[in-house]
């Protein structure tokens, strides 16, 4: 097929799982989208807002929930709500007991059960996959596979192959890890999150409905004998034996599968597995009983031993959910304490029975998956700073970096509050145009060649961060990961005799699953524990104000249940809202086609450039004698005729009166200062925006933001100096005069190779050039050189 010459360049090709019976299918790139197309169910006849009385109540009963009012401060709002009722509806809130009762009744809606729930849900269901694909574009010659979504990874095709033809799988990713409740942490809570993989990540690492729900609380065991092996396998036991609580109904409808009647009144028969389990380093080895850190095997997912976790240049066995249970089986038998640990400590396993063992289709060290939250902005990136040096770090400090003109400001305070995973993300993307002239090959060789280890692995942290990901870009990442890997071995070789630098830890090793998850279950953020780990925002404002601090668990998930019913009740509101106004739209068609209005004016997202903040028009008089200490701005009128008279005709655009142009010094322009520059991405094919400014002033500091410019030979890199809108005849024109970055570099420096750094060098600040807005192809981001300050 891929030889025929009917397909174009970027056609995407589908093809579904065999046993789905759906034929492949090739559509064109414009035409590819897998979002339905946004429809707003006609209301079913009752009142969105039912079981509350009027839909003046939902909302206060839905503010009093979301702002966490106590009892005494939602009957104080429920009197003023008296006093100053003056509508058609009537309050019959008294006290916050009737909120209370009103949400308890309202809890129906929404039941127990995630999976039926959401199947039924009429803004969710037509966003859900049941039969798994496989995607390719076409590249001129051939199509090349990509993956982005779990539905269309290798993981959940080989489930749906082990299905009984017409079978769907229905998979689940969950995730569990404690956390603090109270700011000093005396207080404790352990929930558990499920998400439906079926549905798309945008949904489901998002908020409201569709996104995680809380399934389940297990409770956190007293350190009474920590570090006692018997004291370990019987907190082991305790988390096993509740999370199969958690998991019953899931692994009872695994083995069978059951068959349900979905929104749009197909039965399907529905296989329940876990596809994903989300959780840090410690979570793993609870979830998959492995013996932790110290054990003779310490990784979770294949058998390392543990002196060779710094050797990432090997591959190793991995570890199968059927191969643990025969080992634990034979354990069990024997007659003596030393003969089971022999046998388990064989692979690092304990001798308890694994929750994840009673779900069909699902092999627990396949569902591990890769935490780039943890494992590489709290592992990785940890050492590296560490391994920098308090010393090299306070020279970091002086420079006293700031965006934007030097992009980031790094200080003591700082370093030391690196605990969020997006700011050790910000600062590990920054350390190298802040330290590579303070760690040099000459001064310091061994910082140098960390500083080229780190470059590889913020190389290797982009590929995996990709939000779909080509043959070829996992290619380029396992590439990567060998650099990395050699890089690394030198720098350990190096730094043997140091003891206080020890890189033999579980956390570097992972590296070497990164891309063979990506190829099984698609891109990171599929199973990252940075949006799970969110979720625990919530739960801690609702035990500060909303718990009697005394069995917070039933009181936290009822609250959280409560927030789920509102967040489906208002759903339900706005599309009734929605429907309404588009009946009376359709009612008033002659009125909404009036030409001119004032939304004429409004953005429109398929433009690629918009300009905004506009100031007071000027004279071009005015400009010239307002910058005249500015050479960028020396005949600013004169170089602007020359650029529209040649400009113009190259666009097919006739002169006025076919002569070229010739402002005069009271002719008028108007600065603005805000641009919005709409782009298609390289990597996922989706359009994103980048805001960019040119502002003397913005926030009390200039901001003149670089951008990207397409000329006619090449793509160039420039500084915005002045972009303002002109009128030539009876149409305006949006120029940018900006300060190219395009001079000569001369050869290419030998570390700038080394670190990837890619060095352009300004022309003279008076050669700045005018181009059309519609040039700019997004904004740049440039580091100052201060050795050529």
């Amino acid at each position: 097929m891929d030889a025929f010459p009917t397909f174009k360049r970027d056609d995407i090709k589908i093809e579904y799982h065999p046993n789905s019976g759906i034929e492949a299918k090739v559509c064109a790139f414009d035409a590819f989208e897998r979002r339905p197309a946004t429809s707003v169910p006609p209301p079913d006849g009752h009142p969105p807002w039912r079981p509350f009385k009027s839909r003046l109540e939902f909302d206060i009963a839905e503010l009093t929930l979301e702002v966490g009012l106590n009892n005494e401060q939602c009957d104080r709002l429920i009197k003023l709500c008296h006093r100053c009722a003056l509508g058609k509806e009537k309050i019959t809130f008294k006290n916050h007991k009737d909120v209370n009762n009103m949400w308890e009744a309202a809890s129906h809606r929404i039941t127990k059960v995630l999976a039926a729930d959401m199947l039924r849900n009429p803004c969710l269901f037509p966003h859900f996959a049941f039969d798994v694909h496989q995607f390719s574009k076409f590249n001129g010659n051939t199509f090349v596979s990509f993956v982005d979504e779990l539905f269309s990874t290798q993981d959940i095709w080989d489930i749906q192959s082990q299905l009984p033809p017409g079978a769907k799988p229905l998979a689940f990713i969950l995730y569990a890890d404690k956390t603090k409740l109270s700011s000093f942490g005396t207080a404790k809570g352990y929930p558990v999150y499920a998400h439906l993989a079926n549905l798309p990540t945008k949904i489901r690492n998002g908020r409201g409905t569709g996104s995680g729900y809380v399934v389940g609380w297990l409770p956190i065991t007293e350190k009474l004998h920590s570090g006692k092996p018997s004291w370990v396998d019987f907190k082991n036991t305790v988390w096993h034996k509740l999370f199969s609580r958690i998991i019953s109904l899931l692994a009872s409808k695994s083995k069978m599968g059951q068959w349900f009647t979905c929104l749009d009144g197909i039965e399907r028969w529905f296989f329940l597995c876990i596809l994903i389990l989300s959780a840090d380093f410690e979570e793993q080895c609870v979830m998959a009983l492995t013996r932790g850190l110290m054990s003779l095997w310490p990784c979770p997912v294949c058998l390392v031993s543990r002196d060779n976790l710094w050797d990432t240049s090997k591959s190793h066995r991995r570890r199968t959910s059927k191969e643990s249970q025969v080992l634990v089986n034979a354990a069990r038998v024997k007659e003596t304490f030393e003969e089971r640990e022999e046998l388990l400590k064989e692979q690092a396993l304990r001798l308890v029975e694994n929750a994840f063992w009673a779900v069909a289709f699902t092999c627990i060290y396949r569902a591990l998956s890769y935490d780039r939250c943890h494992f590489n902005h709290g592992g990785l990136w940890s050492k590296f700073l560490a391994a920098l040096g308090r010393g090299k770090v306070s020279q970091v400090d002086k420079k006293n970096l700031k965006h934007p003109n030097n992009v980031i400001g790094i200080t003591s305070q700082t370093v030391c509050a690196l605990s969020q995973s997006s700011n050790r993300t910000n600062f590990s993307q920054m350390i190298i145009y802040a330290t590579h002239n303070i760690l040099t090959e000459h001064d310091s060789p061994l910082g140098y060649l960390l500083l080229q280890c780190t470059r590889l692995y913020i190389e290797m942290d982009i590929y995996a961060a990709l939000e779909v990901h080509t043959a070829d870009t996992i290619k380029e990442g396992r590439h990567t990961v060998q650099a990395f890997t050699a890089l690394m071995q030198q720098y350990i070789t190096q730094t043997a005799n140091d003891n206080k630098k020890n890189w033999n830890f579980p956390k570097l090793h992972m590296i070497t699953h990164i891309f063979d998850d990506i190829e099984a279950k698609g891109a990171m953020r599929n199973y990252n524990t940075k949006p799970n780990e969110q979720m625990h925002g919530p739960l801690k404002d609702w035990y500060l104000n909303r718990t009697n601090f005394k069995n917070v668990a039933e009181q936290i998930l009822r609250i959280d249940h409560w927030l789920l019913v509102a967040d489906d009740i208002s759903r339900c509101i706005s599309d009734f809202d929605e429907h309404s106004q588009a009946k009376l739209d359709d009612d008033n068609d002659n009125d909404a086609l009036i030409t001119g209005s004032p939304d004429a004016n409004c953005f429109d997202p398929s433009l690629h450039v918009r300009i905004g903040s506009r100031q007071p028009a000027q004279t071009f008089n005015f400009i010239e004698n307002a910058h005249q200490a500015d050479a960028g701005f020396t005949n600013f009128r004169i170089k602007l005729n020359d650029f529209l008279s040649d400009f113009l005709p190259i666009c097919n655009i006739p002169l006025p009166g076919g002569k070229r142009i010739h402002f005069q010094s009271d002719n008028i322009v108007t600065e603005c200062r805000f641009l919005r520059v709409n782009y298609k991405s390289l990597v996922d094919w989706r359009q994103y925006t980048d805001y960019l400014r040119c502002n003397p002033q913005f926030f009390g500091a200039p901001c003149f933001d670089c951008v990207f410019i397409r000329t006619q030979q090449s793509i160039i890199i420039g500084r915005l100096v002045f972009v303002f809108e002109c009128a030539v005849g009876n149409d305006l024109f949006p120029i940018a005069l900006i300060h190219p970055f395009d001079a000569p570099t001369g050869l290419r420096l030998r570390k700038d190779k080394q670190l990837n750094i890619f060095r352009v060098q300004a022309k003279p600040h008076a050669r700045t050039e005018f181009f059309s807005v519609r040039s700019i192809v997004r904004g740049a981001l440039l580091v100052q050189d201060e050795n050529s300050l």
